[in-house]
């Protein structure tokens, strides 16, 4: 499990790696974000489920059944996220570089320390989108999660890199 995320991180942080300033703070559209507000996206996942996990850890809950994730990766589903939308302040890529790595550390130290199978699976949390989940599938769901974002870094890259 935490080696998907490693993995997932890598190929986050490989796409990441050609861009200058410019291009990540760049928009393809008025509508559309650009790659630092996925960015963003992504820091503000891991930042919010860190403190959610702990908690989720603590309390009494039960176990659920598992949930087909497949979804998540597939971008022809278009999902409205419940968050705010990430800031368009420009950023560099050392300090957005800098921000990420920190917040995905914090994470896999505390999965690290509760990844004995039973608690991860016995004990839930609820996703504000998608109700309850056992602890083991919303970590998985961060890694799918950025993989569907780390699509959507190749489509804005494809259009602003081709202007």
């Amino acid at each position: 499990m935490i080696n998907r995320l490693l993995l997932v991180r890598k190929e986050l942080l490989n796409e990441l790696d050609s861009l200058t300033d410019k291009e990540l703070n760049m928009k393809p559209s008025e509508e559309k974000w650009s790659v630092s507000q996925v960015v963003r996206h992504l820091i503000f996942i891991d930042e919010a489920i860190l403190p959610a996990l702990k908690k989720a850890v603590q309390k009494e809950s039960e176990r659920v059944a598992e949930k087909n994730l497949d979804f998540v990766i597939d971008r022809s589903i278009k999902i409205k996220s419940p968050l705010p939308e990430p800031s368009t302040e420009f950023i560099s890529k050392e300090e957005l570089l800098k921000v990420v790595n920190h917040a995905r550390t914090s994470l896999l130290e505390f999965i690290n320390e509760i990844i004995d199978g039973t608690i991860i699976e016995d004990k839930s949390m609820i996703h504000p989108l998608f109700g309850a989940m056992s602890i083991k599938q919303m970590i998985e769901f961060v890694g799918l999660h950025e993989k569907r974002h780390i699509e959507q870094i190749k489509e804005i890259k494809q259009i602003i890199l081709n202007r």
